[in-house]
């Protein structure tokens, strides 16, 4: 998905409202004053930010009346003179509010009038009036003089000061320093929120800092700051603006955006709607501002992956921001028509699309400056990858030498676009003349990517978004890799493509913050501080690449400065390392060679591997001597959609208990896209298959695919059980990574114990909407209770040889599981909810829920999360969590089971039975029971799941056992 958040979001959330006019004052909800010289008196004070269309059309109003009196003090008209200049500021009439600034200010200075706080705001207005024109050095005179009058004239704990410090903050960053500009910024809003409450005046300060703080923190690549930041200003937006003043919906923007930079989009959805569902309640709400919640909205599913809902959000933006004037039109406008062309195209449209790809483009060269404007190239980019697919390669070659040459000025060798581009053009000369001398050609560059993307130095929430902006580039290289019959780079790309479910599941030492005692806090924290310094190192050589100077980067100093830094945060990762059990297992990953692969391989057993485009599927089949790929053309939509009704039909047979009809029409379909021909013949001798994907297609149940033609009725106990389910044909498991593969595929030792942990004390109320119309913070005491969890864990325990252990209800805590002798537990079962990263304002990561402490006072919260788990001390042949959905999700992007998995692989479990949905009480016993009792000799893991299944399937006796939402909940995870 080629999105960025700056070019989406950025606009909305910083040019809708404008960047700072000031310290107007309060808000004026009040009586219309008697007279003309009341009436204007009343401006003085009068805060235009809430709605600066209507403010101004009352001000102009107000002054005709007060011209037509002439009863009305000069020193008044000039004050609304003043206020008038800041609503023409708010509507990003910039030239005309420095003409009234400035006119203020030399009329009073005519007068000879007393410097006063609010003649000096008008000095700072003027900066920001100037810096928002881009006229940096005049602006930041102003400011500086602005600081120094506030601080004579109302001192440094006045709303004037932290004004005028946030002024020079903005400049700061404008002239490319932003890591000077957000400790101002920082400081400004502590000034601005004292100054508010002790005077009752200036309430919109706070947020329109506090907005620009998350924005920049963004940009520095630090989220939790920024959503802390943002969430700061729409509680106090909130409180003291209202719920409808335009700088409270500004601020639940920047509250989204901030969360879906740090990949949390679940909770950035309802904030993003609910600014919407306010700014559409107003009466006169002003059209971009809608275009951009709008956008902000449609951003947030699509990052979610629900693209079909987020498309009616991007057509309505679209539609806004067409119909403004051509000289109102943002850039985001541009980006809006291309996310809908790529929508659309993967829905199949390919003509639609096309025409949308072109619109973009043409938006985008209309409205920027240059021919090089970042959006251009992308937009360029995005049309020449749709001219390959209709077969225009003629013109798509046109479009990408221009964006090839350009970017080769502007940007590094690891920037996302630059490497696609390159791609697509190898991809043309591939098709052209010789794949192999395209591919040898393309391999300096993707190597570049691969090694920034593995490099522990990289920022975490660069890999966060490797999954939208650079899993499809590493399918391309491994479609011209296998074009040219090269099987280990083809091997290699289609692992890199499938990185960003492992890298989301636990990459960042935000989720290990303030959990591991001073020493460690003090490590995460320099830890952070030294990252954002390399941040900028990075984007101040990306500034000397893309101005083309004569002096080239290296001659600078950056490089060596660059080269410096990463050493710097290499040893502080090490050091992090050290004082946190379990972080360097579950933060790296590295991809496995073809060779080392294949000796890992046993005989009957087969990795395949998947990797998905917009053109289709990839498919690599690896057997201990042979390497078989083959291509499957489908559009995204229709493969998501595909998988969405197998899904659906499976939650019909869980709601009854297994008695409505399967859909094995979509099964059937579905082998046929997941297994062409090429590669069902190359497995035929392979009993196990260890399946190596991410997203969606990560949690998708294989063994309920139908490998022939499906006879009967599909409501039919019996034709069910005749049907040709994958599962008759081969035992499968998942692998969280293609070097997790164990020798011969074979696990070490019989179980020689059991710990059951689950069926904590929970209740149901309902759950309270926060503040910011967020998902609410979890509270594990409030999830619903699971009945049926203690007599599952107490079957297993009678049927597992050696020491048995229960912790359950008011046993099942934190603290006694920590305490637990787990290590000589060979199976360890945990029947209680899973939560996903991110689905609650307060988890980052994935947990499990335990019983809740009567006492918070010791740290431990009833959630046992992926970072904790690694710390356990285990020994396990089998890790079984049942009673939870502990491995779907319903959108392209859902997270999988990959955070529990590597945590406890971590921890020292060999393998994982986990649930694709909720499991019958009276089968997940007996399917977790007979797969651990088979798992011996030389019958596999894998195998002995497939057994367990079929002997339910067989079962007559089992109500509704030949659905398989009966046999089929569980997925097998590791080897």
């Amino acid at each position: 998905m080629k999105m960025r958040l700056w070019a989406c979001l950025a606009a909305g959330l910083v040019a809708g409202f404008g960047p700072e006019p000031g310290t107007a004052a309060q808000a004026a909800s009040r009586p219309a004053p008697d007279s003309p010289a009341q009436e204007i008196r009343a401006l003085a004070d009068y805060d235009t930010s809430g709605d600066p269309k209507a403010a101004l059309t009352r001000i102009d109003a107000a002054l005709a009346r007060a011209r037509k009196s002439g009863k009305v003090a000069p020193l008044d008209m000039l004050l609304a003179e003043a206020t008038r200049g800041e609503a023409l500021f708010w509507l990003g009439r910039y030239e005309e509010a420095l003409a009234a600034f400035r006119k203020f200010d030399a009329d009073m200075a005519a007068r000879s009038e007393p410097m006063t706080p609010r003649r000096a705001d008008i000095v700072n207005n003027i900066g920001s009036a100037l810096s928002s024109l881009g006229r940096l050095e005049e602006a930041r005179t102003y400011k500086l003089r602005a600081l120094d009058l506030s601080e004579t004239i109302a001192g440094k704990d006045s709303s004037e000061y932290a004004a005028a410090l946030y002024g020079l903050a903005l400049i700061d960053y404008r002239r490319g320093l932003p890591l000077e500009a957000i400790p101002r910024i920082r400081q400004a809003v502590g000034i601005a929120r004292a100054a508010a409450t002790r005077t009752g005046r200036n309430f919109e300060s706070p947020v329109v800092y506090g907005i620009t703080l998350s924005t920049l923190q963004i940009q520095a690549g630090d989220s939790t700051s920024a959503v802390e930041a943002a969430r700061a200003a729409a509680t106090w937006a909130d409180a003291y603006l209202g719920q409808d003043h335009r700088l409270t919906l500004a601020a639940l923007n920047a509250l989204g955006a901030a969360l879906n930079d740090a990949g949390l989009y679940a909770q950035a959805t309802p904030i993003l709607r609910r600014a919407l569902d306010l700014r559409m309640t107003r009466s006169n709400p002003d059209e971009r501002d809608l275009g951009y919640s709008l956008n902000a909205v449609a951003y947030a599913l699509d990052l979610a992956g629900f693209s079909e809902e987020a498309l009616a959000f991007y057509e309505r933006s679209a539609k806004i921001f067409e119909a403004l004037p051509p000289s109102a039109q943002p850039m985001s406008g541009a980006n809006v028509f291309g996310q809908i062309a790529r929508i659309v195209r993967d829905d199949g449209q390919t003509d639609r699309a096309l025409a949308l790809y072109r619109k973009a483009l043409a938006m985008a060269r209309r409205i920027a400056s240059s021919p090089d404007d970042p959006e251009v190239l992308r937009a360029e980019l995005s049309l020449a990858k749709m001219l390959i697919s209709t077969g225009d390669i003629d013109a798509a070659q046109a479009l990408l030498d221009h964006v090839n040459a350009a970017y080769a000025r502007r940007a590094l060798p690891t920037n996302l676009d630059r490497v696609a581009g390159l791609a697509l053009r190898a991809a043309i000369d591939a098709r052209r003349s010789d794949p192999a001398a395209a591919l040898a050609s393309l391999k300096p560059t993707m190597k570049g990517l691969r090694d920034h993307l593995l490099d522990r130095t990289t920022a975490a929430t660069g890999t966060i978004r490797l999954r939208d902006q650079a899993a499809a580039t590493f399918v391309l290289e491994a479609r011209i890799a296998i074009s040219a019959g090269d099987g280990e780079t083809a091997f290699d790309a289609l692992q890199m493509a499938g990185m960003g479910d492992l890298q989301t599941a636990f990459t960042s030492v935000d989720a290990i913050h303030d959990r591991y005692g001073p020493e460690a806090d003090e490590a995460i924290r320099t830890y952070l501080s030294a990252a954002a310094e390399l941040r900028e190192l990075r984007k101040r050589q990306d500034r000397e690449v893309g101005l083309d100077h004569s002096e080239t980067a290296s001659e600078s100093g950056t490089t060596q400065a660059i080269a410096a830094a990463e050493q710097q945060l290499r040893a502080l990762d090490d050091r992090i390392g050290k004082l946190v059990p379990g972080y360097a297992s579950l933060t790296s990953f590295e991809p496995s060679t073809l060779a080392a692969a294949q000796a890992r391989l046993g005989r009957g057993q087969a990795l395949v591997l998947y990797g998905q485009d917009a053109d289709g599927l990839v498919v690599m089949a690896v057997t201990r001597d042979k390497v078989v790929a083959s291509e499957t053309p489908i559009a995204s939509r229709r493969f998501s959609d595909l998988q969405r009704k197998l899904r659906a039909s499976i939650e019909n047979g869980v709601l009854t208990d297994g008695t409505a009809a399967f859909d094995r029409r979509t099964a059937w379909r579905l082998y046929q896209l997941l297994f062409p021909a090429p590669i069902a013949q190359a497995l035929r001798g392979s009993r196990d298959l260890a399946i190596l994907t991410s997203g969606m297609l990560a949690s998708l149940p294989f063994g309920t695919l139908v490998t022939a033609p499906p006879e009967g009725d599909d409501a039919d106990p019996q034709a069910l059980r005749n049907t040709a389910w994958l599962v008759r044909r081969h035992a499968v498991s998942t692998l969280v990574s293609a070097a997790s593969l164990a020798e011969g595929g074979r696990h070490r030792s019989r179980p020689h114990g059991f710990a059951g942990i689950g069926a904590p004390i929970l209740s149901a109320p309902a759950l309270a909407e926060n503040l910011s119309g967020a998902l609410p913070a979890v509270d594990p005491a409030q999830l619903p209770p699971l009945p049926g969890a203690e007599r599952e864990l107490q079957a297993m325990a009678r049927n597992v040889p050696g020491e048995r252990h229960l912790y359950m209800g008011a046993q099942a805590t934190e603290a006694a599981v920590k305490a637990a002798p787990l290590s000589r537990a060979g199976v360890i079962a945990f029947a209680t909810h899973g939560l996903v990263g991110g689905a609650y304002r307060n988890l980052v990561e994935p947990a499990l829920v335990l019983t809740p402490p009567t006492d918070t006072t010791d740290g431990e919260d009833g959630l046992l999360t992926a970072s904790e788990v690694a710390q356990l001390k285990l020994d396990a042949d089998w890790v079984i969590l049942s009673a939870c959905d502990t491995s779907a999700g319903e959108s392209e992007n859902a997270p999988t089971y990959s955070g529990l998995a590597r945590a406890f692989v971590s921890a020292g479990a060999r393998a994982l039975l986990l649930s694709h949905w909720p499991v019958r009480d009276d089968v997940a016993s007996r399917l977790t029971l007979r797969t651990v009792e088979a798992a011996h000799g030389r019958t596999s893991r894998a195998e002995a799941l497939r057994r367990a299944q079929v002997e339910v399937l067989r079962d007559t006796k089992v109500p509704g056992s030949a659905h398989p939402a009966t046999w089929a909940p569980f997925v097998l995870v590791g080897n």
